[in-house]
């Protein structure tokens, strides 16, 4: 090999050499990008469990709640008078009076 068949020689190992080592370089800034990424994705899962997990607590509260206020009131509301009162009537008792 001569001189400047040399010289070009190492001037293209040279070159292979560093545009390699940026493609290595932009790869590994990839992963590292990507890992963040993943990383940011799994904190907001993990509090977005947390806040769904609050939810259903306060849910199952208000159901609790609810139902022990319903085993403390009746599950009826008297509406008419009771019919042994002889002077309320109701249009029951007018009908069985009417065809009676």
């Amino acid at each position: 090999m001569s001189g400047p068949e040399f010289i070009v020689a190492i001037v293209a190992i040279c070159s292979a050499t560093g545009l390699i080592k940026k493609w290595m370089d932009s790869r590994s800034n990839a992963s590292d990008s990507t890992k963040n990424e993943l990383e940011n994705l799994q904190q907001e899962l993990h509090q977005h469990q947390k806040e769904m997990k609050k939810r259903v607590q306060n849910l199952e509260a208000i159901v609790a709640e609810e139902e022990t206020q319903n085993d403390e009131q009746p599950d009826y509301q008297q509406i008419e008078a009771p019919s042994s009162e002889g002077n309320l009537t109701n249009d029951l008792q007018q009908k069985e009076q009417v065809s009676s």
